[in-house]
């Protein structure tokens, strides 16, 4: 038995055997070296916290057990790239941050997590978003970071992790009103950071306390909090004209869907319509007086989206028979599968979704100059060399975006095997879903109905993938909630790198404005 009251030393953690120790005083036994080694930098320690995980029998493990030793092998992986030469370096690839992250969302995924305390699935929670955050997903792991916080309120790691990915986020915008609010945003996380009330796991977490005040201190002295806090007004703000405008920008508000970054701090009206575009672009005189290709790009990636998402808005609110599903002459297959106009809208939703990535992956190919033939770039392969394998782009590898780099690990998900297989629970199926949609067939039913009856075959059927119409309203909603993210980063990725090459520009190359003027939305319409 391990006696955490009086911890022994590092080396003697160590040589322990755990010969005769109980699953759970092992489990103990590994924390301690990772924890410890962590700290201490020490490489025999983690070395020995990896064998021992990796002699532990899943089988002799309760799900309880099962869901940590992921958990400890995040823990592992997080302490090894932080205890490594190389550790604040701009990697794009990893194999530690891979780890991390896959770990982590095994044990989220795990049917052992319910089991864990709410400190533990709160600290599961925190580490996810972090490490989304230091990847350049910075959207994603702010909705992490805000689980951990319903889980546990007043959770200090969690509160205080959010407050810096809000100031990076901020200072990544190109709109200074932006800046500003999340800032002040920012600050407010770092304060109940540092609350008294706040819950710190952990005895040893003081020096993160003092980095949160610091910062806070940091944000007061340079965006004078007190002013922006008696100016600005997140309610105050036009949600539409009739009831049921406002009751769509609502339901994009909750869905944090709006294409604006303040929707990230919460569903205030403030954030109720769609204005973050591309910043400022340079392009060569030889290009002639016209706007920049990328931006009419951005606008129909923008457009599309905001179509998709209302789509899935409708199917999710229809509660009537569409005219045009009458008189379509179709059977009953007995399996209480649905069909109409908001069954395929959500569909149309969840595939409008998916399409913008590869067109993601177009317009960075011609943005950045990448060299991939028009014909066959797409989101998967923009990264990497063609012709060799996963070795990344010359023009990539070291690059210091981290939005750009947030939407490289982001193909990830969406199209390698081990990362979409364990996206989240409720996605792990994207992919699959997608195909089917394109080239196969998606059945989709009544829910209820199919549980309760005793009559639907359980065999599948070839060709169709069997979901729920809740199921696939779940999907369709994740596949936009990443559909947005990519759009926010790409808008802030190209700020990063316009910024980059305006700072290696030389003092005698003059640049001439070119305005350009919004659409009007009386404008948007079939002539």
């Amino acid at each position: 038995m391990i006696n955490q009251q009086n911890q022994p030393d590092l080396a003697a953690l160590i040589a322990q055997s755990p010969d005769g120790m109980m699953s759970r005083d092992l489990m103990e036994l590994i924390a301690m070296l990772i924890d410890m080694g962590g700290d201490a930098g020490s490489m025999a320690a983690l070395d020995r916290a990896q064998y021992l995980l990796n002699d532990l029998e899943p089988g002799s493990l309760t799900p309880y057990e099962q869901c940590r030793a992921h958990y400890f092998r995040a823990n592992l992986w997080s302490a090894y790239r932080n205890n490594s030469a190389t550790q604040r370096e701009w990697h794009w690839k990893s194999e530690a941050i891979d780890g991390e992250i896959l770990e982590l969302r095994r044990a989220l995924a795990h049917v052992g997590f319910f089991e864990l305390n709410r400190l533990e699935m709160a600290q599961i929670y925190t580490n996810l978003g972090s490490i989304l955050s230091h990847i350049g997903r910075f959207v994603e792991a702010i909705e992490y970071w805000d689980r951990a916080i319903a889980t546990v309120p007043a959770f200090a790691m969690a509160l205080g992790n959010r407050g810096i990915a809000l100031g990076h986020y901020a200072a990544s915008l190109y709109d200074p009103g932006h800046c500003g609010v999340l800032m002040y945003a920012a600050f407010d996380a770092f304060r109940a950071a540092c609350m008294n009330n706040a819950i710190n796991e952990n005895p040893d977490n003081q020096p993160a306390l003092n980095n949160f005040l610091h910062r806070a201190q940091q944000i007061d002295a340079d965006f004078d909090i007190n002013t922006i806090a008696s100016t600005i007004d997140l309610i105050n703000h036009p949600m539409g004209r009739n009831k049921a405008d406002r009751a769509y920008r609502q339901w994009c508000l909750n869905n944090r869907l709006f294409i604006n970054p303040l929707n990230d701090m919460g569903p205030n009206p403030i954030a109720a319509q769609d204005v973050m575009t591309l910043p400022n672009i340079v392009v060569s005189i030889e290009q002639g007086w016209q706007p920049p290709p990328v931006i009419h790009y951005f606008n129909a990636l923008k457009h599309e989206y905001c179509s998709a998402r209302f789509a899935l808005y409708e199917a999710s609110t229809e509660q009537n028979v569409h005219y045009s599903d009458r008189r379509i002459l179709i059977y009953d297959t007995l399996n209480f599968a649905m069909h109409g106009f908001a069954v395929e809208r959500a569909k149309m939703a969840f595939r409008g979704a998916y399409a913008l990535f590869d067109k993601i992956g177009f317009l960075l190919n011609e943005y950045l100059l990448l060299g991939h033939a028009e014909r066959q770039v797409n989101f998967c392969n923009l990264w990497f060399v063609k012709g060799k394998g996963k070795e990344l782009h010359p023009s990539l590898d070291g690059l210091a975006n981290w939005p750009l780099r947030g939407l490289f690990w982001l193909s990830k998900d969406i199209f390698e095997d081990d990362f979409r297989t364990v996206t989240e629970p409720d996605a792990q199926a994207l992919y699959e879903l997608r195909n089917h949609m394109e080239h196969k067939f998606v059945s989709v039913h009544d829910g209820f109905c199919r549980m309760i009856s005793p009559n639907v075959a359980t065999t599948p059927e070839i060709g169709v993938i069997d979901v729920s119409f809740d199921e696939l309203m779940i999907k369709t909603l994740r596949q936009l909630k990443l559909a947005r993210a990519a759009l926010i980063y790409l808008s802030l990725g190209i700020h990063a790198e316009e910024r980059r090459r305006a700072a290696t520009r030389g003092d005698d190359e003059l640049v001439a404005g070119m305005p350009l003027h919004p659409v009007r939305d009386s404008a948007k319409r079939r002539y």
